[in-house]
């Protein structure tokens, strides 16, 4: 048995629902929930005050080709050398192909970073025109995307107008290009308090966009404004208005079902929403896009798991797109938040998952972070 074997073997685990799916599989699902220990010193990662240092990484396999971002964890019992995923599952050594992703222009460094353009996975490009979120959820990525700003000093500012009217140049430079290059455009905001003029920047870019010549998906992506909360004739227009701009797909996060734990880690007025109102309100954006044409996520391992899949299946039956992704923290104080279940309850829950998607035939968008 070599070094990486033996090392492996001090942090076997053991795995009931190990051939419940392939092993691939396993060490997807379980490097997002643990993070993976180094074992290469060719792998070098620059240090960005309070955020976790993370890679981006590719598990390869027979017809299986899945890229996800994960945390640097010296106890995570999966490790990687540069080419193997390595794990012991029940007494036995595991190991998987997998590369470092490193893009150039993106993350020279190969860490997975946020900014205001970029790509995110496969043929989909993110315009990030606010970078900051005035809700600071205690969950949420953009806490690591603030920290790297603040410490690089540029990159995206709490200039907001500044900040869209880059990405506005951006699109009208380069828009013409997009068909070729992107299935899917997201407008992913980092919300303002501002509820005209976000909604007036969405519609911007996207006529843009469409403008530009792109006709493929623009999805909008944001937190749901108060005034249609409550107001069904006023969510219609908002929705229409975006709609009639180019949007083909409104997404909003509502990350958790359980009310106390919203209370808890969702920031500001959007706490206060019932997963119940949620259901309200994507059922006139499925009114106003049509089947499919509005999504929202749920975080996987954040709450209960029953928790998780009854929201995905609820959002499932009224023709909306569940994007469950897997909760993992990106700076230290998100450690404090617990995951709540082990790597068997991950697996059942992502087999779970993949039952609702073929029993109502849904779309898949497999992320970085993604629980299908």
């Amino acid at each position: 048995m070599g070094a990486r074997e033996k090392r492996a073997a001090k942090f076997d685990f053991a795995l009931e629902n190990r051939h419940e799916v392939r092993i691939e599989e396993v060490f997807r699902l379980g490097a997002l929930r643990d993070g993976i220990q180094l074992l290469t010193t060719g792998v070098r990662l620059p240090i960005f005050g309070q955020v976790i240092p993370r890679l981006e990484i590719e598990i390869l396999g027979p017809e299986f080709v899945k890229r996800i971002t994960v945390r640097i964890n010296q106890n995570s019992p999966f490790m990687f050398d540069g080419k193997v995923l390595t794990a012991s599952i029940n007494d036995e050594i595991e190991q998987v192909p997998c590369r470092q992703c490193v893009d150039p222009e993106r993350s020279p460094t190969g860490m997975y970073n946020f900014g205001m353009m970029r790509v995110n996975g496969a043929r989909s490009f993110v315009f990030d025109y606010h970078v900051y979120c005035c809700y600071s959820c205690d969950f949420c990525f953009k806490e690591n995307e603030w920290e790297v700003l603040a410490v690089q000093g540029g990159g995206g500012s709490t200039n907001y107008k500044a900040n869209f009217q880059e990405c506005l140049n951006y699109a009208d430079k380069h828009g013409h290009t997009f068909d070729d290059k992107y299935d899917v455009v997201w407008l992913v905001t980092g919300s303002i308090k501002d509820e005209k003029t976000e909604l007036d920047r969405h519609a911007t870019i996207s006529r843009h966009l469409r403008e530009a010549g792109y006709t493929k998906g623009i999805y909008v992506s944001q937190v749901v404004p108060p005034s249609v909360r409550n107001n069904r004739d006023r969510r219609i227009e908002y929705l229409s208005i975006l709609k009639d701009a180019g949007v083909s797909r409104f997404n909003t996060g509502i990350e958790i079902v359980d009310p106390g734990l919203r209370k808890k880690y969702i920031r500001s007025f959007k706490g206060e929403y019932r997963f119940e109102e949620y259901m309200t309100i994507l059922a006139d954006a499925v009114h106003v896009f049509g089947r499919f044409g509005v999504g929202s996520c749920l975080l996987a391992g954040i709450e209960a798991a029953d928790n998780t899949i009854n929201g995905l299946e609820a959002l499932a039956k009224i023709g909306a797109v569940p994007a469950p992704t897997v909760f993992t923290p990106f700076v230290v104080k998100q450690m404090d938040v617990p995951f709540c279940y082990d790597l068997e309850e991950l697996i059942d829950a992502h087999v779970r998952f993949n039952d609702i998607i073929a029993r109502y035939e849904l779309p898949v968008f497999s992320g970085v972070f993604s629980l299908a």
